[in-house]
């Protein structure tokens, strides 16, 4: 990916990534987090809400740990198995999901059955 569409994605409003995010999720049937260590980067909001982050493209995933100077890389996830194991956990666990986090930007929070059910009605219109 060129550096001019990594930023004119990047300075999408975080509705947009979210079109974005769940468009490109949908096509390449594949999720990008951030692992390191420790595991998956967990981050927290001002009120202790537990949130995992998730990015459409490996690109944006080195730009975000690199500019929060994260010890983490790239990893991706088979987007079936994320919709049929990782929710349910997420769920369980009351883990929320912040889709397509960039700096300087709010990200769009949504829950996890908030976001199976956006990327099966994606995923409807490829079958």
């Amino acid at each position: 990916m060129n550096n001019m569409k990594l930023l004119n994605v990047q300075s999408l409003d975080p509705d947009k990534r979210l079109e974005y995010f769940i468009r490109k999720v949908a096509d390449t049937e594949l999720i990008w987090g951030s692992y390191g260590d420790n595991g998956w980067l967990l981050l927290s909001d001002e009120n202790g809400r537990k949130i995992v982050p998730f990015w459409p493209e490996r690109e944006f995933v080195n730009e975000y740990n690199i500019t929060h100077k994260y010890e983490y890389f790239p990893k991706e996830m088979d987007l079936y198995y994320f919709l049929n194991k990782w929710i349910n956990g997420l769920t369980k666990d009351k883990i929320d999901i912040a889709v397509f986090p960039v700096m300087k930007k709010e990200s769009f929070i949504i829950t996890p059955l908030e976001l199976k059910v956006l990327l099966e009605d994606e995923l409807e219109q490829y079958e």
